[in-house]
């Protein structure tokens, strides 16, 4: 899976990173979820939602759901991957994920040391020979 510098955690096996792909990884448990860096503001929104009201019986954004299952629990669903969590563990997966989106919302300098180096990594030109050097 390569390094993951971590963004928000919250336990052992519960955390948010980013990983040198660039993308964010949700760890939960035995579960490791790619999530794009551009998606996030979807799952922001999807949590944000079932914040307000946890009695919705499903919600929708982009490619995140939720749904009650008939066993009591809740599905977040992440592209085609499923959690099934209790309310206190989708609270404190609110919790994380709207922490990373902050910390992510930050200026550069307060982000934390990636894989990658704080912001995008520098292109390397090599010098021109000949007639064209400066």
């Amino acid at each position: 899976m390569g390094e993951i510098a971590t963004i928000v955690q919250v336990a052992p096996g519960r955390q948010i990173g980013l990983a040198e792909d660039g993308d964010i990884r949700l760890i939960w448990d035995n579960a490791a979820i790619r999530l794009p860096m551009f998606d996030l503001s979807h799952l922001v929104a999807l949590l944000d939602a079932w914040a307000m009201e946890e009695e919705l019986p499903s919600l929708r954004r982009g490619y995140y759901r939720l749904v009650h299952s008939a066993e009591g629990q809740i599905q977040l669903w992440l592209n085609g991957t499923g959690l099934a969590l209790s309310r206190d563990e989708l609270r404190i997966l609110t919790g994380m994920v709207t922490a990373a989106s902050d910390e992510l919302g930050q200026p550069l300098c307060r982000q934390p040391n990636s894989p990658l180096g704080l912001g995008y990594r520098p292109l390397t030109v090599t010098p021109r020979a000949g007639k064209y050097a400066n």
